[in-house]
């Protein structure tokens, strides 16, 4: 991520801060939207379109946001075998290393399905 890129992102969490209480009356409430919605509870792990997303859901732009669908069992272990065969460090630091260059997540509990079909992808064609 550039550096513009990073205080985007630190300007749409602070506007998120600043609205979220128009439509949560607690941080609980606020974590369960967050978990069926983006597949995670903090708003740092999240993507600059995820969060532009919620932050238009905080500011009641838009009345939903869809679900999201999280990562597979089947989709973990495809990464993980993909993995051990394509990349020269095999160890799960180099590939949290390499799921965020990609995806700007570091940790595969996180991941959505349409993100981890990325990461299946980019793992495919390394040579």
């Amino acid at each position: 991520m550039t550096g513009k890129q990073q205080q985007y992102k630190k300007s749409l969490i602070q506007k998120i801060q600043v609205t979220k209480s128009n439509v949560f009356y607690d941080e609980e409430s606020r974590y369960e939207f967050m978990k069926s919605r983006f597949n995670c509870i903090s708003l740092t792990q999240m993507s600059i379109d995820q969060l532009n997303n919620f932050l238009n859901f905080c500011t009641r732009k838009v009345n939903d946001i869809p679900m999201v669908k999280p990562i597979t069992s089947a989709q973990k272990k495809k990464i993980n075998d993909l993995w051990k065969l394509n990349s020269k460090e095999k160890n799960i630091n180099a590939l949290l290393k390499f799921v965020d260059r990609i995806i700007q997540k570091n940790d595969l509990e996180i991941l959505t399905q349409d993100e981890a079909t990325k990461v299946i992808i980019a793992i495919s064609k390394m040579k």
